[in-house]
């Protein structure tokens, strides 16, 4: 047998390689080493007697009698000691731990001592806790009401507009605690930042409290009727528009009147979807017939609903001036019937109606007579009676000319008898 390095050539020709011992041991004692490090550490980390302190534990006041409320001791906190399992001590925060007191077997106001008891997450033992019990004051609960008030900002208002007002949707809201707290709320108020602002609009806003010195007042055992209240924030638009008449025939026009109002406009304001639809505002219709002569009236303002006038105006004088016009006189006999009833008999009391015409002044009217008029009574109201009647009449003018208006002045009646 020949030797080729670390192998050797048998008698049958075939290598065999030599074994080193040496590296043999080395490689069971770095196994041996590699298993009782994962053993180690298996161990440790789920060791049950694994302890930690965790400090800072918030306490809770739980079951508080009716018509008590905490006026002191919400803040406390306490340090415990737990013990369980390595990795899930080590992940345990305070938020994972309920510490609290039981206040139900307080039955009267005052310092009370109560013992603090804490729940853990399962397969967790509390070693320790300190301190033990935590001493708490409670007060008498009662209520009170307070004005919302309304804190619009960060807002802007569109050209020839105005921020009328903001209502909330709730006039007060009520809260309820120790009576001590109470008095330490001064307001309570809604917050509104509504941007830019165009017409009215309604927004929600969260309900604040406020103490003597203007900070926000938190208790949680002080409580509010509502959290949250609509506020409607009016906005009005401003707007000078002209005043107008209308008439109620058309007989007037620019060449044969002349119309005045005092003022001849006002300022109004409302809000814009209203204000953006008007153009005028109509103080009254003028009855041309029952104007006899040159003069003027006073008219009460009436507006739209949701408008305003933003200058104090209440009344409006209309004053009326004829021009190129002339008043006559005719005693018409022309009287005719519509809608009599068949079988009756009607006399007239008299045989003619005296009628007043205004008319333009021209050839035309200067040859008018009383052979184009007609006096003119619906008997449609009167089937079926007899007797003596005053019965209302219209009057009717032939008029063939396309530049002269006539039309009559007042009203008429007609006596008949009816059998």
């Amino acid at each position: 047998m020949s030797k080729r390095d670390d192998t050797y050539v048998a008698s049958s020709g075939e290598y065999t390689v030599k074994k080193n011992k040496g590296l043999d041991l080395a490689a069971k004692i770095i196994s041996v080493l590699f298993a009782f490090i994962i053993w180690l550490y298996a161990v440790s980390a789920n060791s049950p007697v694994y302890e930690r302190t965790i400090t800072g534990v918030a306490v809770a006041v739980e079951n508080v009698p009716t018509g008590l409320s905490v006026i002191s001791g919400l803040d406390h906190t306490i340090d415990i000691k737990v013990t369980g399992k390595r990795t899930e001590v080590l992940a345990l925060t305070a938020s994972e731990i309920t510490a609290y007191v039981d206040a139900s077997a307080c039955v009267d106001a005052g310092l009370h001592t109560l013992t603090v008891n804490v729940t853990l997450p399962s397969g967790m033992t509390l070693s320790e806790k300190y301190p033990d019990t935590v001493t708490i004051y409670l007060g008498t609960t009662t209520s009170k009401q307070l004005p919302i008030l309304i804190n619009l900002r960060n807002y802007s208002v569109e050209l020839d507009c105005v921020l009328e007002k903001s209502t909330p949707e709730l006039s007060f809201v009520t809260v309820r605690g120790p009576a001590d707290e109470l008095a330490k709320i001064k307001e309570a108020v809604v917050t509104i930042e509504p941007g830019y602002i165009t017409s009215s609009m309604t927004a929600s806003g969260t309900v604040v409290l406020y103490d003597d010195s203007g900070k926000v007042y938190s208790n949680p055992y002080v409580t509010s009727s509502v959290s949250d209240v609509l506020v409607r924030i009016e906005v009005h638009k401003y707007k000078t528009v002209p005043l107008t008449v209308d008439y109620k025939y058309g007989y007037y026009n620019d060449k044969n009147v002349n119309v005045t109002l005092d003022p001849a406009e006002i300022r109004i304001k409302g809000s814009s979807e209203i204000i953006d639809d008007i153009d005028s505002i109509n103080v009254a219709t003028i009855d041309e017939t029952g104007i006899m002569n040159d003069g003027s009236t006073v008219y009460e303002l009436s507006l739209p609903d949701g408008v305003s006038v933003t200058d104090d105006v209440k009344n409006v004088r209309v004053s009326i001036k004829h021009l190129n016009t002339a008043v006559r006189t005719f005693s018409v006999s022309n009287i005719r019937l519509d809608n009599a009833e068949d079988g009756r008999s009607y006399e007239f009391m008299n045989d003619s109606v005296n009628v007043t015409l205004r008319g333009t002044v021209g050839e035309y009217f200067s040859y008018f007579d009383a052979s184009d008029i007609t006096v003119v009574l619906d008997m449609s109201g009167y089937h079926g009676l007899t007797g003596n009647f005053t019965i209302p009449a219209k009057i009717e003018i032939l008029n063939s000319s396309s530049t002269s208006v006539i039309y009559p002045l007042g009203s008429y009646s007609v006596h008949l008898v009816i059998s």
